[in-house]
């Protein structure tokens, strides 16, 4: 009946809406909607972790040799399946940084994207 087309206008824009909001929602990766740590909170947490010999002796120090860091919510690192966000962080001391002057030190460490403790790493003086 062509009285009820403002109502069938009505539910088709609410339905297109409706589609939207879910795939919109759908787009929100698991690590947004579980509470991850943003990039500076999880470059915080390396930085605690990684302080000292030979990475640096202050947070700038540290943050100088961080060279990338990435959240990985899927695929694999430290050779196991990713079963929960993590952050990843390349790591490079250059040799004229390094306190033995031997060699530069690259690697990766691995934290948990909800609390930050290490997961793995692949660095000398880490455990």
């Amino acid at each position: 009946m062509p009285g009820d087309m403002p109502q069938d206008r009505e539910r088709l824009v609410h339905a297109k809406r409706t589609a939207l909001a879910l795939a919109i929602a759908l787009l929100v990766t698991p690590a947004m909607a579980a509470g991850v740590m943003a990039e500076g909170q999880a470059r915080a947490a390396a930085v605690a972790i990684l302080k000292g010999d030979p990475y640096g002796s202050s947070d700038k120090q540290v943050l100088e040799n961080i060279a990338a860091a990435q959240l990985v919510t899927a695929g694999s690192v430290c050779g196991a399946k990713v079963t929960s966000p993590v952050w990843q962080f390349q790591v490079f001391v250059p040799k004229a940084r390094n306190p033995s002057g031997d060699n530069d030190i690259k690697g990766y460490l691995v934290i948990d994207a909800r609390t930050g403790k290490m997961v793995c790493a692949g660095l000398p003086f880490l455990d």
